[in-house]
């Protein structure tokens, strides 16, 4: 049984007809949903609609490791 995908929207075209695509990473494996959509809300619209995540940007630095040397 596969996980649920995580899922990315990222604004593409051109300036004059810009339009969104979804990202998937299922079990790790990079895929482009084939659906293009005009606004920002109708891909999350169409995310949330399937039961998939929106995939969160992980920061590169943790700041529970940076404070954890600091004295009080």
């Amino acid at each position: 049984m596969s996980s649920i995908p995580q899922c990315s929207i990222e604004l593409t075209g051109s300036a004059t007809e810009p339009f969104y695509i979804i990202h998937q990473d299922v079990d790790g494996i990079q895929q482009t949903v084939d659906k293009k959509f005009d606004s920002h809300q109708q891909a999350l619209d169409y995310i949330l609609a399937q039961g998939w995540q929106v995939q969160r940007d992980r920061p590169t630095d943790s700041m529970i490791i940076a404070s954890r040397f600091l004295k009080p």
